[in-house]
C-alpha cells in the first residue's frame, strides 16, 4: 500500500488537518530513510503513489536546501546530514531539563513539597534538576546526586514503562528470590501509572514517583518526596494528582502523544 492510500484509508479529521506540501515533504523524507541505497526520481514517485507534478518540486526544493543529494552517476537522491546536524543543536538533555524545570516549580509552588526530576543512568538513578519546597523546612533530594535504582521509586517507574527487554535484564541481575516480588511491583506501576510508596532511605517519607515521556518512549520521572507539614500544604492525594497532570503536560511538550499510546488509561487523571 502506497503512502497515499494509507492517508486515504485514514481517519478523516487526520487527513483534513494536513499540509499538502509539508506532507509530501515529509513522505519523501521517511522514504529515503528506509533507503540506504538511495531511490531515482521515478522510483519515488512510484513508492509514494503520487504524481511527477506532485513530488518533482519538493525533491528539488529539499536538494536546494541540501537535505537531499544527487547523484551525478546514478540520479539517485539519498538523505544527508542534515537532518542529523539539526537534531544535535540542542541537547537531549539539555532540552529535558529546561522543558521540566518550569513544571516542578510549579508541583512545588501548588503542594509545598520538594520535586525532582530523575533519569536512568545504568544501574543508577541520576537526580537531573529538583526543586526545594518553598517551607522553610522541609525534605529534599541534591541535584546531581546518584541513587542504586533499586532503591527509588524513580527506577522502578521508568522500568515498569520500560521495554520487556529491558525490564528482563534487569530484574535477572537481581537475587532469585527478589525477582517474583519486582515484577509484580512493576506490574502494579505500569497498570496505576504511577508510584505511591514509602520510602526504603527516609523514614517518615511516601514516594510520589510518576513516569515522563517523549516521543521515543519513557524518558524520566518526576518525585516528590511527601512529607507532612504542620502548616497548610496539599494532601499526598493532591500533590500526586498535581505531579500526574504536570508530567503529562511536560511529555507531551516533548513529543509524546497520549491518545496513540498503550499507556492512555493509566496516564490519563
Amino acid at each position: 500500500m502506497s503512502k497515499k492510500q494509507e492517508l486515504s484509508n485514514s481517519d478523516p479529521k487526520k487527513v483534513k488537518s494536513t499540509v499538502p506540501a509539508v506532507e509530501k515533504a515529509l513522505d519523501v523524507l521517511e522514504l529515503l530513510a528506509a533507503s540506504p541505497n538511495g531511490l531515482t526520481m521515478n522510483e519515488i514517485v512510484d513508492s509514494l503513489g503520487r504524481t511527477m507534478g506532485e513530488i518533482y518540486r519538493v525533491v528539488v526544493y529539499m536538494t536546494e536546501r541540501g537535505y537531499l543529494s544527487q547523484d551525478a552517476e546514478s540520479n539517485r537522491y539519498s538523505l544527508t546530514l542534515r537532518l542529523f546536524e539539526l537534531s544535535h543543536q540542542h541537547d537531549p538533555t539539555e532540552r529535558l531539563i529546561h522543558s521540566a524545570l518550569p513544571m516542578l516549580e510549579r508541583i512545588a509552588a501548588r503542594t509545598r513539597q520538594s520535586c525532582h526530576l530523575g533519569v536512568l543512568n545504568r544501574e543508577n538513578i541520576l537526580v537531573l534538576t529538583s526543586v526545594q519546597s518553598p517551607l522553610p523546612a522541609g525534605y529534599g533530594v541534591r541535584t546531581g546526586a546518584l541513587f542504586p535504582v533499586n532503591q527509588t521509586s524513580s527506577g522502578h517507574v521508568i522500568l515498569a514503562f520500560s521495554s520487556k527487554d529491558i525490564q528482563e535484564r534487569y530484574i535477572a541481575r537481581q537475587p532469585s528470590q527478589e525477582r517474583s516480588a519486582l515484577r509484580e511491583r512493576l506490574n502494579q506501576i505500569y497498570k496505576n501509572g504511577f508510584e505511591d510508596v514509602a520510602s526504603t532511605m527516609i523514614t517518615g517519607v511516601r514516594n510520589l514517583c510518576v513516569p515522563v515521556f517523549d516521543s521515543r518512549g519513557v524518558a524520566a520521572a518526576i518525585t516528590s518526596g511527601f512529607i507532612g507539614q504542620t502548616s497548610a500544604t496539599a494532601t499526598a492525594e493532591e500533590t500526586l494528582a498535581t505531579i500526574r497532570i504536570s508530567a503529562l503536560e511536560l511529555s507531551k511538550s516533548l513529543g509524546f502523544q497520549l491518545e496513540v499510546s498503550p499507556f492512555e488509561a493509566a496516564l490519563t487523571v
